[in-house]
C-alpha cells in the first residue's frame, strides 16, 4: 500500500502545485487522432435508451465501440457498463434534470479517450462503488489505487489539448474522472490533477475567467472547488468564474455561478491580506465585496420551475441562500477571530444550518453542493449541543454518503473545535495547516 501511495501522489501539499505543473506542462505535443464523431452521433442517437437499460445491456447497445471494449477484462465491463447507468452513479452528483445530458457527455468522453481514459472512469466508479456499498465483492483497495495511479500518468502523457471541444472536453472529463476517485478513494481532492487541468484551459482561454459559455460545467465544477480549497488554505485560485449568459442554470452551482466570483475575489484579498500585501487596498477591497454580496440576488429566468423538478427548484434556491450567507461568514470570520464578534457568527451559522434541515425536511432529500458553507458553518459551533446538531446537519449533506468524506469532516472539525478551546483568541483560517485535511468540494 505504501508504494502505491508514493507513486500515487494526489494528496500532495498545495506548495507543490507549481512544480507538479511546470513539469505536466513540458510534456511534448504528439498529433491527437481524430475523433470519431460518427461513432459519437450514433451514441448520441442510442443514450436515451441505454441510460434506463439494466448494467449488464449498457455496454452492448454501443455496438460501433465493440472492438474496443473487447480488449477489457470481465471485471472492467461490468465496472464500466454500471458506470454508464445513471441510476448507479449520475443522481449522486447532479439534479435529475441534468443527468441525461451528463451521461451522454461522460460516455462520448470516455469512448473519445478510452485508451487513456479508462483508468480513471474505472477506478472512479470502482470507490464509489465501495463508498456507497454497490460493489458486487470485486473491489480491490490496492489495486485500484494502482489504476488511479495509472489514470494520473495517463493525464500526464496525453498531449494538451486546444480549444475544440472534441479535444478539450474528454481530457478534463479524465480529470474529472481522477478527482472525483481522489476524492471517494482518499478524501483528497486531486488538487495538482485539478490545477493542472484549469491552468492549461487558462491558459487556451487567455483570461483568468471561466465561462459556461466558452468551455462546459465540469470545468465550472473543478473552478469552483479550486476557489472553496483556495480560501480554506489561504492560497490563489488558477482561474475566476465569468458571469453566465442569461438564464443559464448550471448543474453543479445552479444560480450561484455570480457569487462564485465574488468569492474568487475574496480568495485574492484573503490571500494578500495574508502576506501582509496592500492592507489598506485588501480592507477596502473586502468591504466592496461584502457589499456586493449582500445586495446580490438570484436571477431567476422566468421558466425556471417549468425547466426543473420541484425538488430541484427547491435546493437550487436553498443553495443560493446558504452560499450567500457563507460567503458573508466567511468575510466576518476574515475581519474578526474567534471571540470578537461571535454572536454574529453564530446567527449566521445558525442560519445555514436551519436552511439544510428545512430543505431536508421539504423535500425529503439531500441537499448537493453546499459543502463548503456546511464547513464554515460548522466551524463555529461552541457548546456541545451546537457541536451535534453540526454532526446532525452533516446527514443532509450527500456527501456524507462518502464514508471517506464524513470520516475526514469529523476528524477536521473536532480538531478545530480543540483549536478554538486551546486558543480562544485564534482565527480558524490559521488553525486550517495543524488540522487534519479535508476535501472541501462545492
Amino acid at each position: 500500500m505504501s508504494d502505491t501511495k508514493a507513486q500515487y501522489r494526489l494528496d500532495d501539499d498545495d506548495n507543490n502545485d507549481d512544480n507538479d505543473l511546470s513539469e505536466l506542462h513540458d510534456i511534448s505535443r504528439r498529433p491527437r487522432q481524430p475523433s470519431p464523431m460518427s461513432i459519437i452521433a450514433k451514441t448520441q442517437h442510442s443514450s436515451s435508451d441505454s441510460a434506463s437499460s439494466p448494467p449488464s445491456k449498457i455496454l452492448d447497445s454501443l455496438s460501433p465501440f465493440g472492438s474496443t471494449l473487447g480488449r477489457l477484462d470481465q471485471v472492467e465491463r461490468s465496472t464500466l457498463s454500471r458506470l454508464l447507468h445513471k441510476s448507479n452513479f449520475m443522481q449522486y452528483f447532479i439534479g435529475p434534470t441534468f443527468v441525461d445530458s451528463m451521461q451522454l457527455d461522460m460516455t462520448v468522453h470516455l469512448f473519445s479517450m478510452f485508451d487513456q481514459g479508462k483508468d480513471a472512469y474505472i477506478a472512479m466508479y470502482s470507490a464509489f462503488a465501495a463508498t456507497m456499498g454497490l460493489d458486487t465483492g470485486e473491489y480491490d483497495p490496492e489495486a485500484n489505487l494502482h489504476r488511479g495511479a495509472m489514470a494520473v500518468e495517463s493525464l500526464r502523457s496525453c498531449p494538451l489539448p486546444t480549444l475544440k471541444r472534441e479535444e478539450l472536453l474528454p481530457w478534463a472529463g479524465l480529470g474529472l474522472g481522477i478527482v472525483y476517485f481522489s476524492n471517494m478513494a482518499l478524501g483528497t481532492s486531486a488538487a495538482p490533477v485539478r490545477r493542472y487541468v484549469l491552468s492549461h484551459i487558462r491558459h487556451l482561454l487567455g483570461t483568468s475567467l471561466i465561462s459556461s459559455e466558452r468551455t462546459h460545467y465540469i470545468l465550472v465544477f473543478m473552478t469552483a472547488v479550486d476557489i472553496n480549497e483556495c480560501l480554506m488554505q489561504r492560497e490563489l485560485p488558477v482561474c475566476g468564474i465569468a458571469p453566465p449568459v442569461e438564464g443559464h442554470v448550471d448543474a453543479y452551482l445552479g444560480l450561484c455561478m455570480p457569487l462564485l466570483q465574488h468569492m474568487y475575489e475574496l480568495s485574492r484579498i484573503s490571500y494578500s491580506l495574508y502576506h501582509e500585501v496592500d492592507v489598506d487596498e485588501q480592507k477596502q477591497a473586502l468591504d466592496d465585496v461584502e457589499q456586493e454580496i449582500e445586495a446580490w440576488q438570484p436571477h431567476i429566468p422566468p421558466d425556471f420551475t417549468n425547466r426543473f423538478t420541484t425538488g430541484e427548484v427547491i435546493h437550487m434556491l436553498a443553495q443560493s441562500r446558504i452560499y450567500k450567507t457563507g460567503a458573508l461568514l466567511f468575510i466576518h470570520r476574515l475581519r474578526y477571530k474567534f471571540g470578537e464578534k461571535d454572536d454574529m457568527a453564530s446567527a449566521m451559522a445558525k442560519s445555514i444550518m436551519s436552511d439544510l434541515k428545512m430543505t431536508m425536511t421539504v423535500s425529503q432529500d439531500t441537499q448537493r453542493c453546499v459543502s463548503f458553507p456546511f464547513t464554515l458553518a460548522a466551524i463555529e459551533a461552541r457548546d456541545q449541543a451546537e457541536k451535534d446538531t453540526a454532526m446532525e446537519a452533516m446527514k443532509t449533506l450527500i456527501d456524507s454518503c462518502n464514508t471517506k468524506y464524513r470520516n475526514n469532516m469529523e476528524a477536521f472539525l473536532k480538531a478545530m473545535w480543540d483549536g478554538r478551546a486551546a486558543s480562544p483568541g485564534v482565527s480558524w483560517l490559521d488553525l486550517v495547516p495543524n488540522v487534519p485535511p479535508i476535501s472541501v468540494g462545492v
